[in-house]
């Protein structure tokens, strides 16, 4: 019976991840439309997959983790004053 359970179950290889890194800030992350609307300087807005962020423009591409990219550094208030994001 147990032979029979295992030959039923299909296993699907995992997904690829949409970044190219998990922790780091990239530039094709940067959401240019929203950085214009920040109008701050040296500063960017991005988008993964939990959200929005603003880091600096140094820890783009540095190769080292972003902290800015952290839960507890999110953008809550950004989709609350914001309801067309």
């Amino acid at each position: 019976m147990v032979r029979q359970l295992r030959q039923k179950r299909i296993i699907k290889p995992p997904e690829r991840y949409k970044y190219p890194t998990r922790y780091g800030s990239h530039l094709s992350m940067v959401d240019e439309e929203k950085t214009g609307e920040l109008n701050k300087e040296n500063k960017v807005v991005i988008e993964d997959e939990h959200g929005y962020y603003i880091t600096d423009e140094s820890r783009l591409d540095s190769g080292l983790a972003d902290p800015n990219r952290y839960k507890t550094s999110r953008l809550m208030w950004y989709k609350k004053e914001n309801p067309n994001v």
